[in-house]
């Protein structure tokens, strides 16, 4: 399957991953998850950007991790994704 790239960058910016084969949106982009990744990464930790569009757990504790860090720019990201994450109802249902 061919995807034209234009396509694929802006999909990417919607929290869209054709390149999966569907159509599969989260809550927040792909730039700031691959943003948290980076950070995350310069921590020692690590995160699958990807699948913090699918996995809500995976999401979860990923974000927690990262804030309990103790880096104030990664503590930030975290927050205001967690926030995302929360304002989308992404979290209903799932500690229940």
């Amino acid at each position: 399957m061919y995807i034209h790239a234009e396509y694929v960058n802006q999909a990417a910016s919607l929290g869209l991953m054709p390149e999966l084969g569907a159509v599969v949106a989260g809550p927040v982009g792909m730039e700031p998850l691959w943003q948290l990744q980076d950070l995350m990464e310069a921590q020692g930790l690590k995160l699958q950007p990807t699948r913090m569009v699918y996995d809500r757990m995976y999401a979860l504790e990923r974000l927690a991790t990262a804030h309990a860090r103790g880096d104030a720019e990664l503590q930030a990201l975290a927050q205001s994704l967690f926030d995302r994450y929360q304002n989308s109802g992404e979290w209903l249902g799932l500690l229940h």
